[in-house]
């Protein structure tokens, strides 16, 4: 089952978050060589199109998933509640949730 969280981007910032993926036997960092991470975020969980896809970078030894987007692509974005996920493909093309949640998008004032 993935993890619930809430998380606040603001609008015309850049914004990352950083996730860190434990092995649930060990406890210990889960290595993600081979895995492909995934990520977007939809005005609802309904929408067709997706707001905003993420870039996902992995530091594989320690287990880690950073997903981002630019201040250019954070101004585009209209101030709101979203919803998004983290997805991880094995090497066999089977995908798990691992993150999932809401983002608050705070408006941006200063033109």
């Amino acid at each position: 089952m993935s993890e619930y969280v809430e998380l606040f981007m603001d609008q015309g910032a850049a914004f990352s978050t950083t996730i860190t993926i434990n092995d649930e036997t060990t406890g210990l960092a889960q290595n993600l060589s081979g895995y492909v991470v995934s990520s977007q975020m939809r005005r609802s969980v309904l929408s067709q199109n997706a707001t905003a896809t993420f870039s996902c970078s992995t530091v594989p030894a320690n287990g880690e998933i950073t997903v981002a987007l630019d201040g250019g692509n954070t101004a585009n974005i209209i101030a709101g509640t979203y919803f998004f996920d983290v997805r991880l493909r094995d090497g066999y093309g089977v995908y798990s949730r691992l993150v999932e949640g809401v983002i608050f998008v705070t408006p941006g004032l200063t033109r």
